[in-house]
């Protein structure tokens, strides 16, 4: 593991505890959202194979599915909750899951695999390019010859709108207040979290109970898909597929996700 970096101050301190929660609350998680295209992709490109890695994992919701697909699937993730979290879900599956905690710029896996992921606009939160590199080359080593590496970046659109708001998510359980803010010109995104946790059936329960209130910063950066692309070449992959989409049910938002399918050069 690294010292401190931006993966850690970059939240996932206080949302590992709420984040699968927070997910429903939108009526699906990214996961399953995205899991269809995944699974398109491999048939487009007659991806085969029986074992991946996650990269970024969070709660692991992605390789429990494909594992469910049958993929022997490895999540890995800086986060200690987030990990932890993983695991409790996947306890009892017999499954063939396993969760390691790693920073994505120090990947390494005991054996290469046949398919790298990585979605929820993880590698956004590498905030510069010397980093982004260093992580494609390390999924580049986690892979077998001529394996792929599927993933999904936020775009332009996206930090510049999305980014640019505040939100607001009420559960019966917890607030979430998401300050949100953009930078043009460093491309940088921050999200100011703000989290209370409710007392058990409400304020009108319990009027008078402590209410836990943490507050973390999530930063990403806005890369350019010229930028993404030179790096997925100078590490080693061929670019096969980038393409721009939109995962939510509001077609007004527009294409605010980047969808790239690579695969290692030989």
């Amino acid at each position: 593991m690294m010292g401190p970096s931006h993966l850690s101050e970059a939240g996932y301190r206080i949302l590992p505890r709420v984040y699968d929660r927070w997910q429903r609350s939108y009526g699906k998680d990214y996961s399953e959202t995205i899991l269809p295209r995944l699974l398109s992709s491999l048939r487009k490109y007659r991806i085969a194979g029986t074992t991946m890695v996650d990269v970024a994992c969070g709660t692991g919701s992605l390789a429990i599915l494909m594992a469910r697909e049958g993929w022997h699937a490895t999540g890995v993730d800086a986060s200690e909750g987030m990990i932890a979290c993983a695991a409790a879900k996947s306890e009892g599956t017999k499954l063939p899951l396993s969760f390691l905690r790693q920073d994505m710029r120090e990947l390494r896996l005991e054996a290469p695999v046949h398919l790298a992921t990585s979605f929820f606009d993880s590698l956004n939160h590498l905030l510069d390019e010397a980093e982004l590199l260093e992580t494609f080359r390390r999924v580049f080593l986690s892979l077998l010859p001529e394996a792929w590496f599927v993933f999904d970046t936020s775009n332009k659109r996206c930090f510049s709108t999305l980014w640019t708001m505040a939100e607001t998510i009420t559960t019966d359980e917890f607030i979430m207040t998401l300050e949100n803010s953009y930078d043009p010109k460093s491309r940088l995104g921050k999200s100011v979290v703000t989290l209370e946790d409710l007392p058990a059936g409400g304020p009108a329960a319990s009027p008078n109970a402590m209410v836990r209130r943490e507050t973390e910063t999530v930063l990403e950066r806005c890369y350019g898909t010229g930028e993404i692309w030179g790096m997925l070449e100078k590490a080693g992959f061929v670019v096969r597929e980038c393409d721009e989409f939109n995962f939510t049910s509001n077609p007004g938002v527009g294409n605010i996700k980047t969808w790239w399918v690579a695969q290692k050069r030989r």
